[in-house]
């Protein structure tokens, strides 16, 4: 296959991908991955992709038996993963944690020679030429999806070894970074988690006043606010004073909207659109940035609205109950609400929904796609203390939350750094000492 390619430095060279790689060891996996099972060989699919890792909150599992079938892409760890059908051309390498996994039809699996790092193909494959050389030889007559014969060919510049092993680990030192910030948000993610489970869910700090034992881990206000008995609702024992009742009670209901695509002048402006494929990972919580932005005048002609900071998205129709917390305003398509606390709430509200999003995936309807309306919302009890505990609840995880914004958006600096260094180091048009001062000055 010819490709009107750049011209690379002196000493570089283009090899395909299939001459990177061991001997046919680009493939895709598991064709007919049948029902969920229970304690089965969990596969990554496309869903599982997040950026340049691996997000197993979402994992399928199949039979073994099933499985089995496809030993040539069970993963031993440090391949290299590529989407071949709908979100094309994301890419991750495996780690060492992943050994034993499977991949879906969806995703390739690329075999790297041992003097061939995997990260050296990632960074490649992530590169604005192979994206470009992907999607323009995309099929997308009803999904869009890639042809293993146009991965195989595709040019991998390959400078020499040293350079290569110098690039790799500059774009490796910040995606480490990116890693780091990542994995203290899930720490701080997982501690509000768990204060809002102890005082919401199993009530630990009237517990503790019932049997006579002051709370832990709160002031004397805060802990003077929980009484010291329960009393009988519609949903067992709850705090007294406290109540159960319908979700949608708590909540202000926001419905979202599409601008016609077919007018231009409402895309690509400065407007963050929210669609499904924006949700972050769980840990995230934020959404701070969208795939698709719109205009000013997009946003005036549609049913479309602005989402206050603080706003809990959950997805409503196809992949239903995927979750944000909006961190900058933007708007919404229809697949999805907007949901507000009643009472200045935000954080308590986007945990409250967190804990009963399985149960609303589970009463979805819909004759073609899983969806969640109204009645669906309408349909869950829940819990509800009085405003006292919830500003309490909100004043004390604020900083916590805050943190993992911040976080999140320096993340995402990191990686635009990331992704604004790496065509140009891959095609040998940055010299290394100007990249190493770039760097440097972002680590100041």
């Amino acid at each position: 296959m010819n490709f009107d390619l750049p011209a690379l430095p002196e000493g570089w060279v283009y090899s395909s991908l299939e001459d990177c790689a061991r001997a046919n060891s680009i493939s895709y996996g598991v064709v007919q991955p049948g029902s969920p099972v229970t304690g089965g060989v969990p596969i990554i699919r496309v869903n599982n992709f997040r950026g340049t890792r691996i997000d197993l909150s979402e994992t399928m599992r199949v039979a073994p038996e099933i499985e089995a079938k496809y030993a040539r892409t069970r993963l031993a760890g440090g391949e290299v993963l590529l989407t071949l059908v709908g979100s094309v051309g994301q890419v991750a390498v495996v780690p060492d944690a992943l050994k034993g996994f499977n991949v879906a039809r969806a995703v390739a699996v690329i075999d790297p020679l041992q003097h061939v790092s995997a990260e050296w193909i990632a960074l490649c494959l992530r590169s604005p030429l192979s994206q470009h050389l992907l999607t323009s030889r995309a099929n997308t007559t009803v999904q869009t999806t890639i042809n293993l014969k146009d991965v195989r060919a595709l040019p991998i510049p390959m400078p020499p070894a040293a350079e290569r092993q110098t690039i790799t680990k500059m774009v490796s030192a910040l995606d480490d970074r990116i890693t780091l910030l990542r994995e203290t948000n899930a720490t701080l993610e997982a501690i509000a988690q768990a204060l809002f489970k102890s005082w919401f869910v199993d009530f630990d700090p009237v517990r503790a006043k019932q049997e006579g034992r002051a709370p832990e881990g709160m002031d004397e206000a805060t802990a003077a606010l929980f009484p010291d008995e329960f009393e009988e609702s519609e949903l067992g024992l709850v705090p007294r004073g406290w109540r159960s009742c319908s979700f949608i009670e708590t909540i202000t209901v926001i419905g979202g909207g599409t601008p016609k695509t077919s007018i231009r002048e409402y895309w690509n402006g400065h407007i963050p659109w929210f669609s499904v494929v924006d949700a972050p990972a769980v840990t995230d919580v934020f959404v701070i940035d969208t795939v698709k932005h719109i205009t000013e005048q997009g946003l005036r002609n549609s049913s479309t609205s602005l989402l206050p900071l603080g706003t809990t998205i959950i997805s409503a129709r196809g992949t239903v109950g995927r979750l944000a917390l909006v961190g900058r305003e933007m708007a919404m398509n229809q697949s999805c609400y907007g949901l507000r606390g009643k009472a200045s709430d935000d954080y308590f509200t986007y945990f409250n929904t967190y804990r009963i999003v399985e149960t609303l995936k589970q009463r979805t309807h819909g004759s073609v796609f899983d969806t969640i309306t109204r009645d669906t919302l309408a349909g869950v009890c829940v819990v509800y203390p009085n405003g006292a505990f919830i500003t309490a609840f909100e004043r004390t995880v604020s900083p916590v939350m805050e943190r993992v914004k911040e976080n999140l958006k320096q993340a995402q600096t990191l990686a635009t750094l990331r992704d604004t260094l790496l065509p140009r180091l891959i095609s040998g048009k940055l010299r290394l000492s100007e990249a190493e001062a770039v760097l440097e000055e972002v680590a100041a």
